[in-house]
């Protein structure tokens, strides 16, 4: 299984397609078969309704609770500079190269410091393989971050390689000489004739 990113939370529920309302619980059900996964928002009623069956089930679902808020929509993509932490992981995250989801945990371990990401469950993928589902405190995106079970050695090397990243992606921040709107030459010195 490689890690997922999966829409964010909805707006409506799930069965009876309620708006929700600022401030108001949902509950949100992810189920991941095979290389398909599926998330459900419910109102309290509905979830309530639905009964034990609605509930967490067989491996490789996810069950957590959250307040819903009214996401802003986003600058334009281009007007905005979003972390660099964050643009790493949205890189990576599609890969199934073992090196790839080594930095995606550990990318997901910085976020999850930061409090962007929060983590909501741990499930066990179709191979008994331990996924953690994170969903972004801001957006309500939900990431599926596999937990590649490193020793202490690699996870050393792997924070390497993210220091690296990073100060890699700051560098194409900086804007190039002569970007900024000012000159980029310094005015030759003279000397001061009357001395």
């Amino acid at each position: 299984m490689r890690n997922w990113e999966i829409k964010s939370r909805s707006r409506s529920c799930a069965v009876c397609e309620q708006p929700f309302e600022t401030g108001q619980t949902l509950h949100t059900l992810l189920t991941v078969t095979g290389e398909e996964c599926e998330r459900k928002d419910h109102c309290s009623r509905c979830w309530k309704q639905a009964g034990p069956e609605a509930g967490p089930g067989p491996e490789g679902t996810a069950y957590w609770q959250s307040r819903f808020r009214r996401l802003t929509p986003p600058p334009e993509e281009d007007a905005i500079k979003k972390d660099v932490i964050e643009r790493l992981l949205k890189r990576y995250l599609d890969s199934e190269e073992e090196a790839h989801l080594n930095l995606c945990y550990i990318l997901a371990l910085l976020e999850e410091r930061k409090k962007v990401l929060i983590p909501r469950e741990k499930i066990r993928d179709d191979q008994g393989r331990t996924v953690i589902v994170y969903e972004h405190n801001a957006t309500g995106e939900t990431f599926l971050i596999r937990d590649p079970q490193l020793s202490l050695t690699e996870v050393e090397a792997v924070q390497g390689q993210v220091k690296e990243l990073i100060e890699a992606e700051k560098q194409k921040d900086q804007p190039a000489p002569g970007e900024d709107g000012e000159d980029s030459q310094d005015p030759p010195e003279t000397e001061d004739p009357r001395e």
